[in-house]
């Protein structure tokens, strides 16, 4: 496996704990920062957070380098 698979999968696991923590309702939302290959990871994560009702945001830096990515409830109104 090579280090960009690793850090694929590192992520991936990252944002699903992060889907996973808001939609147990553990928090109304979260962060994951600093994330390399916040796109491809997202590509991934993006349906099942969708399947349980939850956004992914990407939240790109100045330096464009890593990106953060909130995961949140759509606003209820």
């Amino acid at each position: 496996m090579t280090e960009v698979e690793r850090t694929l999968d590192r992520e991936i696991e990252l944002l699903m704990s992060a889907v996973n923590l808001v939609a147990s309702g553990g928090a109304p939302s979260t962060t994951v920062a600093g994330l390399r290959l916040a796109e491809a990871a997202m590509v991934i994560v993006r349906p099942r957070a969708e399947a349980r009702g939850l956004i992914l945001e990407a939240l790109w830096g100045p330096d464009e380098w890593t990106c953060d990515v909130r995961v949140r409830r759509p606003p209820t109104e």
